[in-house]
Protein backbone atom coordinates (compact mmCIF):
# COMPACT_ATOMS: atom_id res chain seq x y z
CA UNK A 1 0.00 0.00 0.00
CA UNK A 2 0.89 3.86 -0.91
CA UNK A 3 0.07 6.92 0.52
CA UNK A 4 -0.12 8.55 -2.84
CA UNK A 5 -3.71 8.31 -4.91
CA UNK A 6 -3.28 6.17 -7.53
CA UNK A 7 -6.53 4.41 -10.01
CA UNK A 8 -6.26 3.75 -13.48
CA UNK A 9 -5.70 6.14 -16.10
CA UNK A 10 -2.39 7.39 -15.06
CA UNK A 11 -0.04 6.09 -17.67
CA UNK A 12 2.69 9.32 -17.62
CA UNK A 13 3.20 7.99 -13.92
CA UNK A 14 4.70 4.85 -15.40
CA UNK A 15 6.37 6.23 -18.15
CA UNK A 16 7.98 8.67 -16.19
CA UNK A 17 8.68 6.09 -13.56
CA UNK A 18 10.60 3.12 -15.96
CA UNK A 19 11.99 6.05 -18.08
CA UNK A 20 10.25 4.94 -21.16
CA UNK A 21 9.78 7.76 -23.78
CA UNK A 22 6.01 9.04 -23.36
CA UNK A 23 3.82 7.86 -26.39
CA UNK A 24 0.10 7.44 -26.84
CA UNK A 25 -1.30 4.41 -25.45
CA UNK A 26 -3.87 1.91 -25.82
CA UNK A 27 -5.52 2.20 -22.12
CA UNK A 28 -6.52 -1.07 -20.52
CA UNK A 29 -5.98 0.23 -17.10
CA UNK A 30 -9.27 1.49 -16.38
CA UNK A 31 -12.60 -0.01 -16.31
CA UNK A 32 -15.23 1.81 -18.98
CA UNK A 33 -17.64 0.65 -21.92
CA UNK A 34 -15.67 -0.30 -24.73
CA UNK A 35 -18.36 1.38 -27.07
CA UNK A 36 -17.39 4.57 -25.95
CA UNK A 37 -19.94 7.18 -24.63
CA UNK A 38 -23.48 6.96 -26.78
CA UNK A 39 -23.76 8.73 -29.72
CA UNK A 40 -26.79 11.04 -28.36
CA UNK A 41 -24.20 12.44 -26.12
CA UNK A 42 -21.80 13.50 -29.12
CA UNK A 43 -25.02 14.39 -30.34
CA UNK A 44 -25.96 16.97 -28.51
CA UNK A 45 -23.38 17.91 -27.25
CA UNK A 46 -23.52 21.98 -28.18
CA UNK A 47 -27.15 21.47 -26.58
CA UNK A 48 -25.65 21.73 -23.73
CA UNK A 49 -22.55 24.09 -23.92
CA UNK A 50 -24.16 26.90 -22.74
CA UNK A 51 -25.08 24.88 -18.94
CA UNK A 52 -21.34 26.11 -18.94
CA UNK A 53 -23.06 29.41 -18.25
CA UNK A 54 -25.63 28.57 -16.30
CA UNK A 55 -26.19 27.89 -12.73
CA UNK A 56 -27.18 23.79 -12.66
CA UNK A 57 -29.73 22.75 -10.15
CA UNK A 58 -28.27 22.74 -6.74
CA UNK A 59 -28.76 18.56 -6.27
CA UNK A 60 -28.33 17.69 -9.16
CA UNK A 61 -31.72 17.21 -10.25
CA UNK A 62 -30.69 15.42 -13.69
CA UNK A 63 -29.36 12.77 -11.85
CA UNK A 64 -31.84 11.77 -10.48
CA UNK A 65 -34.29 12.21 -12.83
CA UNK A 66 -32.35 9.57 -14.87
CA UNK A 67 -32.58 6.80 -12.03
CA UNK A 68 -36.19 7.40 -12.08
CA UNK A 69 -36.89 6.91 -15.88
CA UNK A 70 -34.72 4.24 -16.24
CA UNK A 71 -34.99 2.01 -12.86
CA UNK A 72 -38.30 3.66 -11.37
CA UNK A 73 -36.56 4.93 -8.63
CA UNK A 74 -38.40 7.93 -6.01
CA UNK A 75 -36.42 11.19 -6.21
CA UNK A 76 -37.15 10.43 -2.32
CA UNK A 77 -34.70 7.57 -2.46
CA UNK A 78 -32.11 8.81 -4.52
CA UNK A 79 -28.99 10.95 -4.20
CA UNK A 80 -27.32 12.00 -7.35
CA UNK A 81 -23.24 12.73 -6.58
CA UNK A 82 -20.00 13.89 -8.53
CA UNK A 83 -19.41 10.26 -9.29
CA UNK A 84 -19.94 8.16 -7.14
CA UNK A 85 -16.97 8.34 -5.37
CA UNK A 86 -18.01 11.75 -3.96
CA UNK A 87 -20.68 9.98 -2.37
CA UNK A 88 -18.75 7.27 -0.66
CA UNK A 89 -16.47 10.19 0.92
CA UNK A 90 -20.16 11.51 2.40
CA UNK A 91 -21.04 8.43 3.80
CA UNK A 92 -18.85 7.91 6.86
CA UNK A 93 -19.19 11.70 7.87
CA UNK A 94 -23.20 11.27 8.24
CA UNK A 95 -24.11 7.68 8.96
CA UNK A 96 -23.59 7.00 12.70
CA UNK A 97 -21.32 3.86 12.65
CA UNK A 98 -17.94 3.28 15.05
CA UNK A 99 -16.01 0.53 12.86
CA UNK A 100 -16.32 -0.88 9.02
CA UNK A 101 -16.01 -4.16 7.66
CA UNK A 102 -14.16 -3.90 4.43
CA UNK A 103 -13.71 -6.88 2.06
CA UNK A 104 -10.25 -6.79 0.83
CA UNK A 105 -9.05 -6.28 -1.42
CA UNK A 106 -11.26 -3.71 -3.10
CA UNK A 107 -12.02 0.03 -4.23
CA UNK A 108 -9.45 1.57 -1.85
CA UNK A 109 -11.58 4.58 -1.29
CA UNK A 110 -13.58 2.71 0.91
CA UNK A 111 -10.76 2.46 3.62
CA UNK A 112 -9.51 5.72 3.00
CA UNK A 113 -12.93 7.89 3.27
CA UNK A 114 -13.81 5.83 6.60
CA UNK A 115 -10.12 6.25 7.85
CA UNK A 116 -10.87 10.12 6.99
CA UNK A 117 -13.65 10.55 9.16
CA UNK A 118 -12.27 8.85 12.41
CA UNK A 119 -14.11 5.65 12.21
CA UNK A 120 -12.25 1.98 13.04
CA UNK A 121 -11.10 -0.88 10.44
CA UNK A 122 -11.90 -4.30 10.11
CA UNK A 123 -10.37 -6.34 7.03
CA UNK A 124 -12.04 -9.40 5.93
CA UNK A 125 -9.16 -10.73 3.37
CA UNK A 126 -10.29 -12.60 -0.07
CA UNK A 127 -7.49 -15.06 -1.37
CA UNK A 128 -6.30 -15.79 -4.49
CA UNK A 129 -5.80 -19.38 -3.79
CA UNK A 130 -9.87 -19.67 -3.84
CA UNK A 131 -10.09 -17.36 -7.19
CA UNK A 132 -10.98 -14.36 -4.34
CA UNK A 133 -14.48 -15.75 -3.83
CA UNK A 134 -16.54 -13.97 -1.29
CA UNK A 135 -16.40 -16.25 2.19
CA UNK A 136 -19.29 -18.35 3.08
CA UNK A 137 -22.63 -16.67 4.83
CA UNK A 138 -21.39 -18.80 8.30
CA UNK A 139 -17.62 -16.44 7.77
CA UNK A 140 -19.39 -13.33 6.94
CA UNK A 141 -21.94 -13.45 10.15
CA UNK A 142 -19.08 -14.16 12.27
CA UNK A 143 -16.82 -11.09 10.93
CA UNK A 144 -20.26 -8.99 11.17
CA UNK A 145 -20.47 -10.00 14.66
CA UNK A 146 -18.09 -6.87 15.93
CA UNK A 147 -18.40 -4.34 13.28
CA UNK A 148 -21.42 -1.78 12.57
CA UNK A 149 -20.91 -1.04 8.92
CA UNK A 150 -19.56 -3.23 5.65
CA UNK A 151 -17.97 -1.97 2.59
CA UNK A 152 -18.22 -3.96 0.14
CA UNK A 153 -18.22 -3.90 -3.90
CA UNK A 154 -20.95 -6.19 -6.17
CA UNK A 155 -18.99 -7.03 -8.07
CA UNK A 156 -15.91 -6.00 -6.35
CA UNK A 157 -12.92 -4.40 -7.90
CA UNK A 158 -10.42 -5.50 -8.41
CA UNK A 159 -11.05 -8.92 -8.16
CA UNK A 160 -14.38 -9.00 -10.32
CA UNK A 161 -15.82 -11.56 -7.80
CA UNK A 162 -19.49 -11.34 -7.05
CA UNK A 163 -21.62 -12.13 -3.78
CA UNK A 164 -25.36 -13.14 -4.26
CA UNK A 165 -28.34 -10.60 -3.54
CA UNK A 166 -30.04 -12.83 -1.65
CA UNK A 167 -26.74 -13.40 0.88
CA UNK A 168 -26.80 -9.42 1.49
CA UNK A 169 -30.47 -9.32 1.86
CA UNK A 170 -30.46 -11.90 4.77
CA UNK A 171 -27.12 -10.46 6.35
CA UNK A 172 -29.10 -6.99 6.29
CA UNK A 173 -31.93 -8.97 8.03
CA UNK A 174 -29.82 -10.84 10.49
CA UNK A 175 -28.26 -7.58 11.77
CA UNK A 176 -30.14 -4.72 11.32
CA UNK A 177 -28.45 -2.35 13.25
CA UNK A 178 -25.72 -3.14 11.05
CA UNK A 179 -25.52 -0.48 7.70
CA UNK A 180 -24.30 -1.89 4.57
CA UNK A 181 -22.97 -0.20 1.83
CA UNK A 182 -23.01 -1.75 -1.60
CA UNK A 183 -21.33 -0.13 -4.39
CA UNK A 184 -22.53 -1.61 -7.62
CA UNK A 185 -20.65 0.74 -9.65
CA UNK A 186 -20.17 -2.28 -12.00
CA UNK A 187 -23.50 -3.86 -11.74
CA UNK A 188 -24.44 -3.33 -15.29
CA UNK A 189 -21.41 -5.20 -16.97
CA UNK A 190 -22.60 -8.56 -14.91
CA UNK A 191 -25.19 -11.19 -16.62
CA UNK A 192 -29.10 -10.72 -15.70
CA UNK A 193 -27.86 -7.85 -13.94
CA UNK A 194 -31.12 -6.43 -13.26
CA UNK A 195 -32.51 -9.52 -11.40
CA UNK A 196 -29.20 -8.87 -9.30
CA UNK A 197 -29.23 -5.51 -8.60
CA UNK A 198 -30.38 -4.08 -5.22
CA UNK A 199 -31.57 -1.06 -7.13
CA UNK A 200 -34.54 -2.84 -8.48
CA UNK A 201 -34.95 -3.95 -4.64
CA UNK A 202 -37.61 -2.43 -2.03
CA UNK A 203 -34.97 -0.13 -0.12
CA UNK A 204 -34.20 -0.96 3.90
CA UNK A 205 -33.35 1.06 6.38
CA UNK A 206 -29.57 -0.10 6.53
CA UNK A 207 -28.93 -0.15 3.57
CA UNK A 208 -27.30 2.19 0.70
CA UNK A 209 -26.51 1.30 -2.70
CA UNK A 210 -24.03 3.16 -4.65
CA UNK A 211 -23.98 3.78 -8.53
CA UNK A 212 -21.80 5.12 -11.03
CA UNK A 213 -23.68 6.40 -14.69
CA UNK A 214 -19.32 6.82 -15.47
CA UNK A 215 -18.48 2.93 -16.04
CA UNK A 216 -21.43 1.79 -17.79
CA UNK A 217 -21.90 5.20 -19.77
CA UNK A 218 -18.19 6.05 -20.69
CA UNK A 219 -18.18 9.29 -19.32
CA UNK A 220 -15.79 9.64 -16.89
CA UNK A 221 -14.93 13.06 -17.16
CA UNK A 222 -18.44 13.80 -16.29
CA UNK A 223 -18.89 12.47 -12.99
CA UNK A 224 -21.79 11.23 -12.49
CA UNK A 225 -23.25 8.60 -10.10
CA UNK A 226 -25.72 8.54 -7.02
CA UNK A 227 -26.91 6.31 -3.70
CA UNK A 228 -29.96 4.51 -3.35
CA UNK A 229 -31.68 4.51 -0.27
CA UNK A 230 -34.45 4.58 2.33
CA UNK A 231 -36.45 7.99 2.13
CA UNK A 232 -35.16 8.85 5.70
CA UNK A 233 -31.38 8.21 5.00
CA UNK A 234 -31.60 9.71 2.02
CA UNK A 235 -32.52 12.55 3.27
CA UNK A 236 -30.36 12.76 5.88
CA UNK A 237 -27.56 12.59 3.39
CA UNK A 238 -28.91 15.29 1.24
CA UNK A 239 -29.14 17.78 3.84
CA UNK A 240 -25.30 17.23 4.98
CA UNK A 241 -24.38 16.92 1.11
CA UNK A 242 -22.27 20.30 -0.09
CA UNK A 243 -24.80 22.06 -3.09
CA UNK A 244 -23.41 22.48 -6.95
CA UNK A 245 -21.18 19.59 -6.45
CA UNK A 246 -22.81 18.72 -10.33
CA UNK A 247 -21.93 20.15 -12.93
CA UNK A 248 -24.73 21.68 -15.15
CA UNK A 249 -23.33 19.66 -18.64
CA UNK A 250 -23.69 16.55 -16.43
CA UNK A 251 -27.00 17.47 -14.69
CA UNK A 252 -28.34 18.19 -18.73
CA UNK A 253 -26.74 14.49 -19.91
CA UNK A 254 -28.11 12.46 -17.12
CA UNK A 255 -31.76 12.13 -18.13
CA UNK A 256 -29.75 11.50 -21.82
CA UNK A 257 -28.82 8.20 -21.07
CA UNK A 258 -32.12 6.58 -19.32
CA UNK A 259 -33.74 5.51 -22.80
CA UNK A 260 -30.47 3.46 -24.57
CA UNK A 261 -31.76 -0.04 -25.56
CA UNK A 262 -29.57 -0.46 -28.18
CA UNK A 263 -26.95 0.55 -26.84
CA UNK A 264 -27.64 -1.35 -23.65
CA UNK A 265 -27.91 -4.24 -25.31
CA UNK A 266 -24.57 -4.35 -27.59
CA UNK A 267 -22.54 -3.67 -24.49
CA UNK A 268 -24.24 -6.66 -22.56
CA UNK A 269 -23.24 -8.87 -25.70
CA UNK A 270 -19.87 -7.65 -26.38
CA UNK A 271 -18.37 -7.76 -22.85
CA UNK A 272 -19.80 -10.77 -22.49
CA UNK A 273 -18.82 -12.44 -25.36
CA UNK A 274 -14.89 -10.64 -24.75
CA UNK A 275 -15.16 -11.75 -21.05
CA UNK A 276 -15.23 -15.38 -22.34
CA UNK A 277 -13.04 -15.30 -25.00
CA UNK A 278 -10.31 -13.16 -23.02
CA UNK A 279 -10.34 -15.00 -20.54
CA UNK A 280 -10.14 -18.23 -22.02
CA UNK A 281 -7.00 -17.10 -23.80
CA UNK A 282 -4.97 -15.43 -21.10
CA UNK A 283 -5.22 -18.75 -18.91
CA UNK A 284 -3.37 -20.15 -21.60
CA UNK A 285 -0.28 -17.70 -21.12
CA UNK A 286 2.94 -18.91 -19.10
CA UNK A 287 3.65 -17.24 -16.53
CA UNK A 288 0.36 -15.30 -16.17
CA UNK A 289 -2.58 -16.04 -13.68
CA UNK A 290 -5.88 -14.66 -14.88
CA UNK A 291 -8.98 -14.76 -12.46
CA UNK A 292 -12.49 -15.39 -13.62
CA UNK A 293 -14.06 -12.06 -13.74
CA UNK A 294 -18.07 -11.41 -13.90
CA UNK A 295 -17.59 -7.81 -15.19
CA UNK A 296 -15.89 -5.67 -17.71
CA UNK A 297 -12.11 -6.42 -16.14
CA UNK A 298 -9.38 -9.35 -15.75
CA UNK A 299 -7.61 -9.24 -12.70
CA UNK A 300 -3.94 -11.33 -13.43
CA UNK A 301 -0.73 -11.70 -11.48
CA UNK A 302 2.09 -11.95 -13.09
CA UNK A 303 4.64 -15.27 -12.46
CA UNK A 304 7.13 -15.16 -15.36
CA UNK A 305 9.22 -12.63 -13.21
CA UNK A 306 9.71 -11.55 -9.91
CA UNK A 307 8.68 -7.75 -10.82
CA UNK A 308 5.75 -6.64 -12.44
CA UNK A 309 7.70 -3.40 -13.80
CA UNK A 310 9.28 -5.81 -16.21
CA UNK A 311 5.70 -6.72 -18.07
CA UNK A 312 4.46 -2.98 -17.77
CA UNK A 313 7.95 -2.17 -19.22
CA UNK A 314 7.10 -4.38 -21.87
CA UNK A 315 3.60 -3.11 -22.44
CA UNK A 316 4.58 0.58 -22.18
CA UNK A 317 7.12 0.19 -24.80
CA UNK A 318 4.58 -1.61 -27.00
CA UNK A 319 1.73 1.22 -26.43
CA UNK A 320 -0.40 -0.25 -24.08
CA UNK A 321 -1.45 0.67 -20.33
CA UNK A 322 -2.43 -1.60 -17.59
CA UNK A 323 -3.25 -0.86 -14.10
CA UNK A 324 -0.94 -2.30 -11.65
CA UNK A 325 -3.04 -3.00 -8.85
CA UNK A 326 0.28 -3.57 -6.39
CA UNK A 327 -1.12 -0.05 -3.96
CA UNK A 328 -4.22 -2.59 -3.10
CA UNK A 329 -4.37 -4.22 0.35
CA UNK A 330 -3.43 -8.11 -0.84
CA UNK A 331 -2.63 -7.66 -3.91
CA UNK A 332 1.75 -6.47 -3.39
CA UNK A 333 2.29 -10.34 -5.20
CA UNK A 334 2.64 -8.97 -8.74
CA UNK A 335 -1.42 -8.52 -9.61
CA UNK A 336 -2.13 -6.18 -12.22
CA UNK A 337 -5.96 -5.69 -13.78
CA UNK A 338 -7.48 -5.21 -17.69
CA UNK A 339 -10.40 -3.64 -18.15
CA UNK A 340 -11.88 -5.33 -21.33
CA UNK A 341 -11.54 -3.05 -24.56
CA UNK A 342 -13.02 -3.60 -27.93
CA UNK A 343 -11.96 -7.35 -29.60
CA UNK A 344 -9.40 -6.28 -31.92
CA UNK A 345 -7.93 -4.18 -28.79
CA UNK A 346 -8.26 -7.40 -26.37
CA UNK A 347 -6.69 -9.26 -29.38
CA UNK A 348 -3.50 -6.72 -29.53
CA UNK A 349 -3.13 -6.92 -25.74
CA UNK A 350 -2.88 -11.15 -26.07
CA UNK A 351 -0.41 -11.41 -28.79
CA UNK A 352 1.88 -8.57 -26.42
CA UNK A 353 1.67 -10.27 -23.31
CA UNK A 354 1.96 -13.37 -25.57
CA UNK A 355 5.87 -11.75 -27.13
CA UNK A 356 6.73 -11.90 -23.71
CA UNK A 357 5.12 -14.75 -21.77
CA UNK A 358 5.02 -16.93 -24.39
CA UNK A 359 2.04 -19.66 -24.49
CA UNK A 360 1.73 -23.38 -22.75
CA UNK A 361 2.39 -25.97 -24.68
Amino acid sequence: MTDSYQHGGMSLLDFHRLNIPERPVTDFSVNLNPFGMPSVVRKTWHKFVEEAGKYPTPDGRGISHFYQQRFGIAPENILGGNGSTELIYLIPRVIPFKRALIVTPSYHDYERATSMAGKEIKHLALHPEKDFFFPSSHRLSEALRDVDALWLGRPNNPTGTMISKELILTMAARFPETWFFIDEAFVQFTEEWEKESLLLEEPLPNLLVIHSLTKFYCLPGLRMGAMYGSSDIISRLRYAKEPWTINGIADRIAPQLAHLPDYEERTTVLVRQERQRFIKRAQALEGIDAFPPTACFVLCRWKRTRNLDDLLKHLLSHGISVRDCRNFRGLTDNFFRIGLRTPADNDLLISTLSSFVGAKA
